[in-house]
């Protein structure tokens, strides 16, 4: 609370300037606000998506010459920038198709085109742009209302960053800066997302491009599009701390006025002296000023270092003690009540079947005409040597991949149609070989994004209530505000284990989590999977090396090798399977017996 009275204060202060301020000092004051909003909004695709949008001054640009193109036809002022703004945004949803079908360095150098053509266009459509020459707005003196509606602009920015970070689209963005991929298996859909953050970034790239452009009241081609411009408000950013609350604000005002004081100091080499501080920035603290070991180190400092979680995510209460132990789950009370619905399974009614499924990989075949059946409440194990094609077959049922041939379905209906977010909402979870968590979110965060975006739709404080009891049926109630990044293996796995129960499924598909614990660790894990089954009626498909594990939980047991179905049927027909004793168990089904 005393910060939001601290930053009204310098609202009021910062709205008084133009009426007792100089004219100087308003019009440097004008460029930081314009900057802040600049370098905010891009944050918004590149610190909180993941997207680097090198191209993000195309928008700006776009706002100011519809904006002028608007205001010279006598359009008012309000009404030049809405249509400013609502053109931009829909160019923004046009250009989101082509462009995230990019990642990474390719999305980089593909938006950084996008200034360049623009510039071009501006310059060849003169009977619109009137090219070189540039347009001249009104000559009236606009300095105080363009700078107090800059300023109440920023506010807006300061205001829907925080929103943002605190709702489920933020979590969105968050999860596809992590891994895309392990998001929409979670449930959330992607692409509506990435366009909307993009619209809404080139929204406010618009509103400082229109603000601008009136208060010069002249803009050309090199001027809204000019590289020598475009990325200083990204080096701003990045210079505070892209994804941090205060990094851009913090990055704007110190690289303004370092710009500031060398435009006036040095007469010559200026650009290169700011640049050269920038690229020491970068060398000796990546990630931002803000994330340098000296700043979350002090006192009065370390508050502006702060990751947005820690902003939202609050420390859940002491958790009650959970059996841990060999016997876990031996009675009723040893694990805790999870929020999950209660299944009744139909004996012998399938819920999965796999019809001639097929995957082929260029001239590999890693899943081979495979038939099978998972009927409901079942827990069947997955064997087969490393090779065999049983985690293709686990992403060919979550969509990671579709099938090159051959059909799959979920309680009788087809799945071919199904995007991965569907599958995950329809009652599909899974885990991965190696642990795949977003790493720089907690521990119940992780568990809290698939309790977002199941159909319930939860608000993140629910979500973040209903994770406490994933987390203590996992061990993991005392790391809940560990960066995920930041476990061992072992806790990795349970994380997995955990986020794969939050999407609530009627079908959980688990990959090799048993491997690398130890003996107790996998005895606690066995209780774990029969009482989900039991407790909660969850079908289980068990990937485990561990053939020892499986054998003490499994109904049936169904073999793989080079993609195909070569034993189907219970634990003591498929260890006597000659093809699966010579190919993956040995003498292992004999320890078994």
């Amino acid at each position: 609370m005393k910060t939001f009275i601290v930053l009204a204060v310098i609202v009021a202060g910062l709205a008084a300037l133009p009426f007792v301020g100089g004219a100087y000092l308003t019009s440097f004051m004008f460029t930081v606000l314009i900057a802040y909003i600049l370098g905010q909004s891009w944050d918004w695709v590149a610190g909180e998506m993941g997207y680097v949008n090198l191209g993000h001054y195309c928008f700006y640009g776009l706002g100011a010459y519809v904006f002028a193109i608007a205001l010279v036809a006598k359009y008012p002022w309000a009404v030049a920038i809405l249509v400013a703004v609502l053109l931009t945004v829909a160019v923004a949803a046009v250009l989101a198709y082509p462009l995230f079908r990019l990642r990474g360095d390719y999305f980089a150098f593909a938006t950084l085109a996008l200034l360049p053509l623009a510039e071009l266009l501006a310059y060849n459509l003169g009977w619109l742009t009137k090219g070189g020459d540039g347009i001249v707005l009104p000559i009236e003196n606009v300095m105080q209302q363009t700078y107090l509606i800059a300023l109440a602009f920023c506010v807006v920015t300061f205001v829907v960053t925080i929103r943002i970070n605190g709702i489920r689209f933020g979590y969105a963005l968050k999860s596809i800066r992590n891994d895309e991929d392990v998001a929409e298996v979670l449930g959330v859909r992607i692409a509506p997302a990435k366009t909307a953050v993009l619209a809404l970034s080139a929204a406010f790239a618009a509103l400082a491009g229109a603000v601008q452009a009136w208060q010069m009241s002249y803009i050309d081609p090199a001027t809204v599009f000019g590289l020598n411009v475009a990325l200083i408000p990204v080096a701003m950013v990045l210079f505070g701390g892209s994804g941090l609350r205060w990094g851009p604000l913090v990055g704007v005002v110190l690289l303004a006025c370092l710009q500031q004081w060398l435009l006036v100091r040095m007469e010559i080499l200026h650009a290169t002296v700011y640049g050269l501080i920038i690229l020491l920035i970068g060398r000796f603290m990546p990630g931002g000023l803000l994330r340098a070991a000296w700043v979350r180190n002090s006192r009065w400092l370390a508050p502006l270092s702060r990751e947005h979680h820690s902003f939202i995510v609050q420390a859940p209460p002491e958790a009650p003690a959970v059996n841990t132990g060999a016997n876990a789950g031996a009675n009723p009370g040893a694990w805790p009540r999870l929020p999950l619905p209660v299944i009744k399974p139909r004996p012998g009614m399938p819920l999965l079947s796999c019809r001639d499924v097929r995957m082929v990989f260029g001239g590999n075949v890693a899943v081979d005409n495979v038939t099978l059946d998972i009927n409901e409440g079942e827990i069947v194990g997955l064997i087969g040597p490393n090779g065999s094609g049983k985690t293709t077959l686990f992403n060919c049922i979550s969509r990671v991949f579709s099938p090159t041939a051959g059909t799959l379905s979920f309680g009788g209906e087809p799945m071919a149609h199904l995007r991965r977010d569907q599958i995950a909402k329809i009652g599909v979870g899974r885990t991965h070989q190696i642990p795949r968590p977003f790493g720089d979110l907690t521990v119940q965060e992780n568990i809290a994004i698939p309790l977002m975006f199941h159909d319930q739709k939860l608000s993140p404080a629910d979500a973040f209530s209903q994770a406490r009891a994933f987390m203590a049926f996992a061990g993991l109630e005392r790391r809940s505000g560990d960066r995920a990044d930041a476990l061992s293996l072992q806790e990795k796995k349970a994380l997995e284990f955990a986020r794969a129960l939050a999407v609530k499924p009627r079908l959980l598909l688990v990959d090799e989590v048993a491997s690398g614990l130890t003996p107790a660790e996998v005895r606690r894990f066995v209780e774990q999977i029969r009482h989900v089954r039991d407790e909660y009626g969850i079908t289980v498909i068990w990937v485990e090396h561990i053939f020892s594990a499986l054998a003490q939980v499994v109904d049936r047991v169904v073999a793989l090798e080079q993609g195909a179905v070569i034993a189907n049927g219970s634990l003591e027909e498929v260890v006597k399977n000659e093809r699966v004793l010579q190919g993956y168990l040995g003498s292992a089904s004999e320890e078994a017996a």
